[in-house]
């Protein structure tokens, strides 16, 4: 079974210009995360690659479709 994609929202980067746009983990870093932009807005296309700090992507913490109280399949 596929992983599903994990979902955030940006906020505080490049001075407001991608608050509020959801974004896709691509992958976890040791200085923070890099996101594919789901939205366009102003320069910034939709699939362009991101690199953000931790404190600039909000993820969930419940995913839609989880169980309460059961793990999360990793």
């Amino acid at each position: 079974m596929a992983k599903q994609p994990l979902v955030g929202t940006i906020t505080g980067v490049f001075d407001g210009a991608l608050d509020g746009l959801p974004a896709r983990l691509v992958r976890r870093r040791q200085l923070g995360y890099t996101v594919e932009l789901l939205e366009a807005r102003g320069r910034f296309q939709a699939g362009t690659i991101v690199h953000l700090s931790f404190a600039e992507f909000l993820i969930p913490q419940a995913r839609p479709g989880d169980v309460p109280g059961r793990p999360t399949p990793e």
